[in-house]
């Protein structure tokens, strides 16, 4: 698509000019001494491009409501707030043609990190006087998973495409295609890439992955003249390109770099479990897995830096709170039940500032275990927990654990608490990524995987 959109956007009456920026993720609306008035606050609008004489409609969805709130238009009906003027408005996202009232069913997803991921090269045999594609589309994995109260199914494909005119062109293609129950909720949408997005960043340990829009399919109501010269409704297949802001992305990787994604082999004995995983939320409707610790790009794995070592460790945190079995011990959690129940009691029979405080208090009710203890209870196991150190050990061979555990603590505890007593060493590093190694670790195991693909997987995947 070209770098910038000129078009024009219907309000009532008034057609306005606009300019889209791609890179910037920027579009403008040119009201001028236009007074437009917009009843109500817009979250998305509707522009057409001004080179298309049909069709060449794009939804931008606004990073903040559109409004007319420029100045005051009096007349004799009273006074109107109305917009003027030069607006500029970040956009979200943005769908290339589109249809009103389209109802969407399908999602496919295409980058290049998939075609190393699930290489397409199957679907073309090279002979000694001729290439032959396959034009069936081959399933390499297909599963369900549960979003959003509903099941969607999910496709990991290979197939192979051809363009003819003057001259011929085949090439093979690496797809991943999402079916769900027909729906026009955009958020339910924009969910879906989210996940789908944060699963293969987890997968390439990096988010400046080329996943950055998809395809979608649907139908959309119109009109047609039947035999009987009679106006009736049909639907209309349509298929849609939308676009995500790539503003808080790096850019995205060489081939070279590229080529180092692992192949789905890796992964493949609980990919549904794995895929499940990003699309489920603990009961305070956190993600049970945290994309932020992921690195922003190959620059930052090899770099770790303040705010990677802060979203590291609090990654670790949430892991250990949200998905391993308690680490005190039983008579410590007895004691704390017993409080929980006298806070609960108290909470019932007072109120005001008493019972909010109370409520306060209660959250923050929590047996207190330093990182540096955490970390050692993940790696040598505890009640409910097997422990990783088999595979610790062997790809931290050579290094003294403990030792690792409390320059993570001393360390995170710097950054959180802005010490200023803690001077980082080479060692703070070797610390912070052995926590990355845990976080991956309890993601896997949570998955279902055995301990030998872990260790597989870990070393092939992580930095050390």
């Amino acid at each position: 698509m070209k770098a910038t959109n000129n078009g024009t956007i219907i309000f009532g009456n008034n057609e306005i000019p606009f300019l889209f920026d791609e890179e910037k993720d920027l579009l403008t609306i040119y009201f001028g001494n236009k007074c437009t008035e917009i009843p109500e606050p817009l979250n998305g609008i509707v522009g057409r491009e001004s080179d298309k004489m049909v069709g060449g409609y794009i939804y931008y969805s606004l990073s903040v409501p559109l409004s007319a709130d420029d100045c005051l238009l009096v007349t004799g009906g009273g006074a109107k707030s109305v917009a003027t003027g030069t607006h500029n408005t970040e956009v979200e996202f943005y769908i290339e043609s589109y249809q009103s009232s389209t109802v969407y069913n399908e999602m496919r997803f295409q980058f290049a990190e998939l075609d190393y991921f699930i290489p397409s090269h199957s679907q073309v045999e090279i002979k000694d006087d001729q290439f032959v594609f396959s034009r069936i589309k081959k399933n390499l994995y297909a599963f369900k998973v549960d979003y959003e109260g509903q099941k969607i199914a999910v496709s990991f494909d290979v197939k192979a495409e051809c363009k003819s005119s003057v001259n011929a062109r085949a090439t093979t293609i690496s797809e991943v295609t999402i079916r769900f129950p027909e729906t026009d909720d955009l958020e339910y949408i924009t969910g879906l890439y989210v996940r789908v997005r944060n699963f293969f960043s987890f997968i390439c340990n990096r988010k400046n992955i080329g996943l950055r829009s998809a395809t979608l399919y649907g139908n959309y109501p119109s009109k047609t003249i039947d035999e009987n010269k009679q106006h009736v409704d049909r639907s209309i297949t349509t298929k849609q390109n939308i676009h995500f802001s790539q503003k808080y992305l790096e850019p995205m990787e060489s081939e070279k770099k590229i080529k180092k994604v692992l192949n789905g082999k890796y992964f493949a004995s609980k990919l549904p479990e794995l895929f499940q995983m990003f699309f489920e939320r603990t009961c305070e409707e956190d993600a049970i897995v945290n994309a932020s610790s992921v690195h922003h790009s190959f620059k930052y794995r090899n770099l770790i830096d303040l705010e990677q070592s802060l979203h590291i460790t609090a990654t670790f945190e949430h892991y250990v709170k949200t998905l391993l079995p308690k680490m005190s011990s039983k008579s410590t959690l007895e004691f704390y039940g017993d409080m929980e129940k006298i806070l609960e009691k108290y909470i019932a029979e007072t109120t005001g500032k008493k019972q909010k405080k109370a409520k306060k208090f209660l959250e923050g009710l929590d047996p207190k275990i330093p990182l540096e203890g955490k970390i050692l209870k993940v790696c040598n196991g505890y009640a409910g927990w097997e422990p990783l150190s088999d595979i610790i050990s062997e790809l931290f061979a050579g290094e003294d654990i403990v030792a690792l555990a409390r320059e993570a603590n001393a360390w995170r505890n710097e950054l959180a608490h802005d010490k200023r007593e803690y001077i980082p060493t080479v060692e703070a590093i070797k610390a912070i990524r052995l926590v990355e190694h845990l976080n991956y670790a309890i993601i896997l195991r949570h998955a279902g995987y055995p301990e030998v693909e872990i260790k597989r997987i870990l070393s092939q995947l992580l930095a050390r």
